[in-house]
């Protein structure tokens, strides 16, 4: 009978060891959402803080919000635009808010638009990338000469240059201003050439390349200028993620924002002037709007009037991207002034008297609190939870804070110990159905645990594992064989004493 019971137990302890996982009783799953709580441990919730920490700390190095939900906070209309005006179809726009990564208007965004000389926008980023000596030297060699003379016969002349003249030769930095100032087409090709090895294919392949590496879906570059071709396209959208990745660069912002550029003595002349043909920068233009700071105009009968922006006024700072802004009217008479300039400062007045930044949260603010706090010594069960960080929001000026949600996702419950300032949860900040913004939720004061409660919750905890559960049933079960087998071991002796 021993050697019986032994073998069992062997035999249950050998299939227990070689189980691939737990039973179906011991697995357990668990969902998160405002409406339903759940119980969470201390363990879990500071796991959750560092993993929070770390993925701020990634994301720290941005000067710029990531991630963030979009939210049209125009509902595609804006109040200055005859949408019935036909010349007005063609138009496309994205602006945003840049520091908080706020969608203010969306208009056509990712439909196919000719980017014009917005296309120097790549050629200096994939020269500020490609050419880290700024002071290198280009010369205008007769080669290229010939091939900007080929292409200004094929446009019927009047494209624009920097009036660089044979062999004459200038630094990078220089021509950077050229492309960028007087959008000098000629520029753009010695930059090309230099940067593709001689091969401006190539290089049009490299500003695919990085197109593509931004995120663009709907963009193809055919040539560094911006001169029209077919093939030749881009989006609203897709120039809002190529101008935001441009203004990483410090002499890129330098250049974009300077009114005019002197080179003063070269090989060949004596100073080369270029006028920045963004006149809302230039003051005394009569488009001067002294919040923009940039960027690049750009402008073909088949793209009409474009122009990107920048503009920052209250710690806020803005990207404009508008592109097919009317050129011409159904009668073929060039529209003045410059449509471009007119609705971008329609834009911003817009946006400056419309929107304001907010502030919905204030660090440290009490916003709501757990009272299910398990362990804590001298029996506290209650626990205050307070703002993490301040948070502050554009939106209309008719909208007061108070009008925002707030959208809850705690644990059900809390253990001890709990340090002050610990992450337990999120509020997500919900205006017009959308997520404007999260913040997380700390602790607003340290809880000890008690031991006595924290021995019984390991005793308890421990009555909850699978393997208590399996020597239980084993005990039972054994148990159970025993008196079995003693229940028949008596019977047996009973009949051999009745034949004896």
């Amino acid at each position: 009978m021993k050697k019986f019971l032994a073998f069992l137990l062997s035999l249950l302890m050998a299939g227990s060891m070689l189980s691939p996982g737990l039973p179906a009783f011991a697995q357990t799953t668990t969902e998160t959402s405002t409406e339903t709580q759940e119980e969470d441990t201390g363990s879990e919730i500071q796991a959750a803080g560092e993993q929070d920490a770390e993925s701020e700390s990634s994301s720290g190095s941005s000067d710029y919000a990531e991630g963030s939900e979009k939210l049209d906070i125009s509902q595609g209309t804006v109040p200055f635009i005859d949408e019935s005006d036909p010349l007005m179809e063609n138009l496309a726009v994205y602006m945003v808010e840049l520091t908080t990564d706020t969608l203010i208007h969306s208009r056509n965004a990712n439909e196919r638009r000719y980017p014009a000389s917005l296309t120097k926008i790549m050629t200096a980023i994939l020269t500020l990338e490609n050419i880290p000596d700024l002071d290198r030297e280009i010369t205008f060699t007769a080669e290229l000469q010939n091939y900007v003379y080929e292409i200004n016969l094929s446009y019927g002349g009047g494209i624009s240059t920097g009036g660089i003249v044979l062999n004459e030769t200038l630094t990078v930095e220089q021509l950077l201003y050229a492309i960028m100032l007087p959008s000098a087409n000629e520029a753009a090709v010695m930059l090309a050439y230099e940067i593709g090895d001689g091969s401006l294919e190539r290089f049009a392949e490299m500003m695919n390349e990085k197109a593509a590496e931004l995120g663009c879906q709907g963009t193809h570059f055919v040539n560094s200028n911006g001169l029209f071709e077919e093939d030749h396209y881009t989006t609203a959208y897709d120039m809002y993620l190529i101008t935001k990745y441009a203004l990483q660069f410090d002499l890129f912002r330098e250049i974009v924002s300077t009114p005019s550029y002197d080179t003063g003595p070269t090989n060949q002349q004596e100073n080369l002037h270029w006028d920045n043909t963004n006149q809302m920068i230039v003051e005394g233009s009569g488009f001067y709007h002294p919040e923009i700071t940039g960027v690049k105009t750009g402008t073909l009968e088949e793209s009409g009037r474009c122009l990107i922006t920048t503009a920052e006024k209250d710690g806020y700072e803005y990207l404009l991207v508008l592109m097919g802004a009317p050129y011409m009217d159904e009668a073929g008479n060039y529209i003045t002034p410059n449509q471009a300039f007119v609705l971008t400062a329609q834009f911003y007045d817009w946006v400056f008297d419309t929107y304001k930044a907010k502030t919905i949260v204030e660090k440290g603010d009490k916003v709501s609190s757990i009272n299910n706090v398990r362990l804590a010594k001298d029996g506290k069960d209650y626990l205050q939870l307070v703002s993490a960080e301040t948070f502050t929001a554009l939106i209309p000026d008719e909208i007061e804070p108070s009008s925002i949600t707030f959208d809850l996702v705690l644990p059900g419950s809390v253990k001890a110990p709990v340090e002050q300032g610990q992450l337990i949860g999120e509020v997500k900040l919900v205006l017009a159905g959308e997520v404007i913004g999260r913040v997380g939720l700390v602790s607003a004061e340290t809880v000890e645990v008690s031991r006595m409660l924290l021995l019984v919750d390991k005793l308890v905890g421990m009555t909850r594992s699978y393997w208590f559960k399996f020597i239980v049933v084993f005990l039972t079960v054994l148990i159970i064989l025993y008196i079995i087998l003693m229940i028949a071991r008596n019977r047996n002796r009973r009949r051999y004493r009745r034949r004896r």
